[in-house]
């Protein structure tokens, strides 16, 4: 309970910044985005992947290893055409 009220803590923390830095046009974007490109990549690559890949055959763990890169390739096209 402890931890959830820690990540709701974050998740406020993180609405909280997205508001102030609202006004500050590119300069925030440059920031942000890939801060949180970054932090989507470091979870999918360190927590998710190994745990899928622990119980899966060679084709299924190629599928999930080609979902997450179509995810960042798709992060990639959203912020260069954004």
């Amino acid at each position: 309970m402890r931890l959830q009220l820690v990540t709701a803590l974050g998740a406020v923390a993180g609405a909280a910044c997205s508001l102030l830095a609202e006004g500050a046009g590119e300069a925030a974007t440059l920031g942000v985005l890939p801060f949180t490109a970054g932090g989507f990549i470091y979870v999918g690559t360190v927590s998710v992947i190994p745990e899928l890949l622990r119980d899966a055959g060679p084709l299924q763990s190629f599928l999930q290893v080609l979902g997450l890169l179509a995810g960042v390739a798709m992060m990639v096209v959203i912020a260069h055409y954004e």
